[in-house]
């Protein structure tokens, strides 16, 4: 295509305006508002003050849009002009972008049909029901644009393929009770670190429930000695209560032996004496205690040896 210059022939427009008449006499003039100070009284007059100088501003405002809108004139003829022509030049841009993404589809297309052929030879060492995801975790693709090479994307995928191989090895290398727990998660998430964290938790979860166990049983065998402990306590109990009863059984009281009268004498004087006897006691306490009370409430006399 032939070359073309856009040759723009520009007169920047000159505009003139009596700006420094019109800001000397606003110096002066506002002198005043600057130093005036409104009471009560006044307030009315100071509202009517902002709203003139309001106004002034607002006419100022008003002219510099009006020289602003003149200025852009010319500006917006050559605005929808350029406009114009840009329009020309996108459509046969269009055209020519239509045929470069077709060739850049086929291209990608062929390349894809590759890359997958390969992983199909690569993949069957992985289990069949995570090629599937395993092949979208290490798909880039950065390998189908044109400066990628078969290198790289070979090398890309030989190193998921052999990662994931590792991680699964290292999961069964482990020889946890929670092998296939830690394998459905690897399978879901193809990760390492999700895997062995679940492994930590069943682990954790697996020592609460035994300590747990282990609480539980001390305390059943708490229970157990304390039932056969007491189990004990009463059996001697009972063991020991008609032996206690006997002991406190009080025994037959026996009447002392009266005395026996001795003969008196034909003109002897009378003379009253009491009969000796000697006995061995043997007994508890309470009965010997018993006995000697018995004694005492008899009159009769006795002599400890």
């Amino acid at each position: 295509m032939e070359e073309i210059s856009v040759i723009v022939n520009q007169t920047p427009g000159v505009v003139s305006w009596n700006f420094e008449e019109v800001k000397a006499f606003l110096e002066e003039s506002l002198k005043t508002y600057q130093t005036t100070i409104y009471t009560d009284d006044t307030i009315k007059s100071a509202k009517s003050d902002v709203a003139a100088l309001r106004k002034l501003s607002g006419a100022i405002e008003d002219r510099r849009k009006e020289i602003k809108d003149k200025c852009l004139e010319p500006y917006a003829i050559i605005e929808a002009q350029a406009k114009e022509l840009v329009a020309l030049i996108d459509k046969p841009i269009g055209a020519i972008n239509e045929q470069v993404k077709d060739y850049e589809n086929r291209r990608k297309e062929k390349v894809r049909a590759e890359i997958l052929a390969y992983w199909q030879q690569r993949a069957g060492s992985l289990p069949e029901e995570i090629r599937e995801k395993a092949k979208n975790a290490i798909y880039d693709p950065r390998w189908e644009n044109a400066t990628a090479t078969k290198k790289s994307w070979r090398d890309g995928i030989d190193a998921g393929i052999d990662r994931i191989t590792s991680e699964l090895e290292t999961i069964r290398s482990m020889q946890s009770e929670f092998e296939e727990d830690m394998l459905t998660v690897y399978k879901a998430t193809l990760s390492l670190q999700s895997a062995i964290q679940k492994k930590n938790e069943l682990d954790m979860q697996k020592r609460r429930i035994l300590e747990m166990e282990r609480q539980r049983k001390e305390r059943e065998e708490e229970e157990r000695r304390r039932r056969e402990a007491a189990a004990a306590a009463q059996a001697a109990k009972q063991e020991t209560q008609p032996a206690r009863a006997a002991e406190e059984r009080p025994e037959p009281i026996q009447k002392a032996p009266e005395p026996v009268q001795r003969p008196v004498l034909e003109h002897a004087p009378a003379q009253q004496t009491g009969n000796r006897i000697t006995l061995e006691i043997t007994g508890t306490p309470i009965q010997l205690k018993k006995i000697r009370d018995y004694i005492r409430f008899t009159g009769a006399d006795y002599r400890e040896v």
